[in-house]
């Protein structure tokens, strides 16, 4: 369109605020040169960074860019405007003299407001990934430090119920009992955002591989049955006689069974049942379905499920221990592995959360 030979996109360096090529077409040496110069910003970019467009007409007789390529004799200096403040500048180089007016502006105008809209929009998606792996890795370093404090009070308290401190009176182990429960639930609260920061980091993320998704249910299942028999709830596990394998990690897909199987048993009352099956969907598909005879879920809460610290009333009201972060740790596994999950639920009578990944080869 604008009958350019060549064209370069300068930004400014974040620290320096210079501006340096950041991109570059059919831009030649000159030929005294054996490689491009690292920059070519000069005070034609300065000027027309403050005043606006700009063209060189001719290098012989204009001196006012000497960093311009040799090769060239025409240039035109554009400023990448977002919001009216500068964020870099175009540069077109034609070899003959005289080949930009102000018709080559006309047509570059519109092409500049896009093209800075896309770099301010590409800045801030880069911007607001640091924000949320530096917010992830504060969150890290800060529960784990509480790690270790916690789980020495926890140990102690239990000491003293035990009475290894002495005879305890009645009041006493009572206040002891609730401080020993608030420290559970701080212990549940600390593995749950170091596990949330784990799944919404891109630096902690795993190289996902082709995992046998049987193995990880199987895993999960018999981790969590001596909850299930402590509380009188039957644990069925329902197998599949096919190696169903999907993409992921065996960690995250641990914790995405463990997870869901240790709710529905936390919230099935004694006598209960919670049903773990996993199955083929199609030729494509796997899916696990975790169903329990528990408490239910609100229908007006099952919008909210995966909110971070949501819990949903009658959950609440059940007097387990939770932080209402297990779900959202659920889904941001889930999502990252090309997954997708449901739930179904009435209040009374239970629940049933599928979970469904595509199926990928060994």
């Amino acid at each position: 369109m604008t009958q350019a030979d060549a064209a370069v996109i300068l930004l400014p360096d974040l620290e320096t605020g210079r501006l340096y090529t950041a991109a570059t077409s059919g831009l030649l040496p000159a030929p005294d040169q054996t490689a491009l110069p690292p920059s070519t910003h000069g005070p034609l970019d300065a000027e027309a960074l403050a005043r606006g467009p700009l063209i060189l007409t001719d290098t012989c007789a204009d001196t006012r860019d000497r960093d311009l390529p040799g090769a060239y004799r025409s240039a035109l200096c554009f400023p990448l405007l977002c919001e009216g403040k500068p964020i870099g500048a175009i540069q077109l180089y034609a070899v003959p003299p005289d080949r930009f007016d102000e018709h080559t502006i006309a047509l570059l105008n519109p092409l500049a407001r896009l093209g800075a809209l896309s770099i301010a929009m590409a800045r801030s998606v880069v911007e607001k990934e640091a924000s949320d792996a530096g917010k992830a890795h504060f969150i890290r370093v800060a529960t784990h430090e509480l790690r270790s404090p916690v789980a020495v009070a926890q140990s102690l308290i239990r000491g003293v119920l035990k009475g290894y401190a002495g005879p305890v009176t009645a009041r006493q182990a009572e206040i002891f009992e609730r401080i020993s429960h608030r420290l559970d639930f701080l212990e549940h609260l600390v593995n749950d955002l170091l596990d949330l920061a784990a799944s919404k980091s891109p630096a902690m993320e795993e190289e996902e591989t082709a995992v046998i998704l049987n193995a990880s249910v199987g895993r999960a299942v018999l981790l969590l049955q001596p909850r299930a028999e402590e509380k009188e709830v039957e644990l069925i596990h329902r197998a599949c006689c096919e190696e169903l394998v999907v993409r992921g990690t065996e960690e995250g897909l641990d914790r995405i069974f463990v997870n869901l199987i240790g709710n529905a048993i936390k919230y099935t009352p004694s006598g209960g049942r919670v049903i773990v099956t996993i199955e083929p969907v199609g030729e494509s598909e796997v899916r696990v379905v975790i169903s329990d005879t528990g408490i239910g879920i609100p229908e007006e809460a099952l919008p909210h499920l995966f909110k971070e610290f949501y819990r949903a009333p009658n959950a609440r009201a059940f007097s387990q221990v939770g932080t209402g972060l297990g779900l959202v740790i659920v889904k941001e596994l889930v999502d990252r592995y090309g997954g997708r999950i449901t739930v179904e639920s009435r209040v009374g009578k239970g629940s049933t959360f599928s979970v469904i990944f595509p199926r990928a080869s060994v």
